[in-house]
């Protein structure tokens, strides 16, 4: 065993701590993509554990020869495995073409957490099938880290501010997703694969950067490394503690009691019990409601704060966001599914001056006045995460109208309902997202759409 594998072992050990006797191991799976990670951890993993089952899933969601090419790449690997000795099973499953896209509709998300969701399903039915106690996923000390970054940028709270957990429930099952990896970076990873004499696959939407985490791998991670010595072992170390945090928060959050009716499309809590916790355990208590009460947008922050404030100043109220409503009545607070669709929603109205203007997807903020070539600017931001800048007054903010085109930046136009269907827009979700009207120039064109508060991308023309 090279030091390599001693390591992964070591890491794998410990991950099971508390589950099995050092070096007795549960029934044990590998998630393998075909890239490097996956090809270190199936390499490694083999020399571990036997038998080791293997899953690779096709998603259908690029072209046939690239993702079919990866399965067949990592069934030749397998069986290459097998001639020399090792003990390995693999199962591949193919997702129906189409079907990750109609995931992310249905979820009004995007491809790649729909992917995920699909994925994640078929490793709970595969760890179900095959009796697995333990499956292993790639993720390594160069995911944790942009998965940290990310998490920063997006102002995520410590739970999530933490990263990628070592060891994690997978849900539905009784088995465990273990990530052996954690603790090894890239560099480390690709020479141990070039040291066995195996190669792997690349995906080469991993050089986009239409995707936030590619621009953290791809721009942001450069740049630190060339003006910040040493800044990955900092980060990690604060994601460590950020976990510690994590895990004294939510323990104070599940102390505060809350039912749900039998359909899960509501949930009540007790404002006596509610209001006498600290607002790092009230905002969680009221997200994991809204989660609760079958909400699957992400919940602006801003919106939290506009109920808490509600609820400290006066008796009763009703707050609507998206698919839930947020009820305060006789002492008793209660998050429920909203029964009108969202796109009955019209708002409109002319910014002449900066402020905070509320509006049914939030607060709109207007700011950093200043005049330049004879226009007045300034930035808008939609719910702390969409964020246009050189936006010049008077400008109309509304939600989207039949046949709204957006300029495109090689100076085209594209139909606001086209852009809504490749970011895979909810109906629902729709009427909420604003967009906004120069009414400063003659065609009074939409120069932004704001869809970032709600999980989705930002349409921002360079102004």
């Amino acid at each position: 065993m090279c030091e390599f594998e001693k390591k992964v072992k070591d890491k794998f050990d410990d991950i099971l701590r508390g589950i099995s006797d050092v070096g007795v191991y549960p029934p044990t799976g590998v998630a393998v993509s075909g890239g490097a990670d996956s090809i270190a951890l199936l390499l490694s993993m083999s020399e571990i554990v036997s038998p080791l089952y293997v899953i690779t899933v096709n998603h259908n969601i690029r072209p046939a020869a690239e993702s079919g090419g990866d399965v067949d790449f990592v069934l030749e690997l397998c069986g290459e495995l097998k001639r020399r000795g090792r003990n390995v099973v693999c199962e591949a499953v193919e997702l129906e073409r189409g079907a990750v896209v109609r995931e992310a509709e249905r979820r009004g998300g995007g491809i790649e957490e729909a992917a995920r969701y699909l994925r994640y399903a078929a490793f709970e039915k595969f760890v179900t099938e095959r009796g697995l106690g333990v499956l292993c996923t790639a993720h390594n000390m160069n995911d944790q880290l942009e998965t940290v970054l990310m998490r920063f940028l997006q102002g995520s709270p410590a739970e999530a501010a933490g990263g990628i957990r070592a060891r994690r429930e997978l849900c539905g099952v009784r088995a465990v997703i273990a990530r052996p990896l954690l603790n090894i970076s890239r560099a480390e990873i690709e020479a141990y694969v070039y040291s066995r004499g195996f190669t792997w696959r690349t995906d080469k939407t991993n050089f986009e950067t239409d995707y936030l985490r590619n621009r953290i791998r791809l721009n942001l991670i450069p740049y630190l490394n060339e003006q910040f010595s040493g800044w990955q072992k900092s980060v990690l170390s604060g994601a460590d503690k950020a976990c510690e945090d994590a895990e004294l928060i939510l323990s104070c959050v599940e102390k505060v009691p809350v039912s749900v009716n039998p359909d899960g499309s509501e949930v009540e809590i007790s404002i006596n019990e509610f209001s006498s916790s600290l607002p790092a355990v009230q905002r969680r208590v009221i997200l994991s409601a809204c989660n609760k009460a079958g909400e699957r947008a992400r919940i602006p922050n801003q919106f939290i704060k506009d109920v808490l404030a509600a609820i400290h100043e006066t008796d009763a109220f009703t707050k609507h966001f998206a698919g839930i409503d947020i009820i305060l009545k006789k002492n008793r607070l209660f998050v429920k599914k909203h029964l009108e669709s969202n796109t009955d929603l019209v708002f409109s109205d002319i910014i002449e001056k900066t402020g905070t203007f509320e509006f049914p997807f939030g607060n709109l903020d207007v700011f950093n006045y200043r005049e330049q070539d004879g226009k007045k600017l300034v930035s808008v931001c939609a719910g702390e995460s969409s964020l246009a800048e050189n936006i010049a007054l008077p400008f109309c903010i509304r939600n989207v109208r039949l046949g709204d085109n957006v300029l495109c930046a090689d100076g085209s136009l594209k139909k606001v309902s086209d852009v809504f269907s490749d970011w895979h827009v909810a109906p629902e979700k729709k009427g909420l997202i604003p967009v906004i009207q120069l009414l400063g120039e003659k065609s009074q064109g939409i120069k932004a759409i704001l869809g970032g508060f709600l999980g989705y991308k930002d349409w921002i023309v360079k102004l």
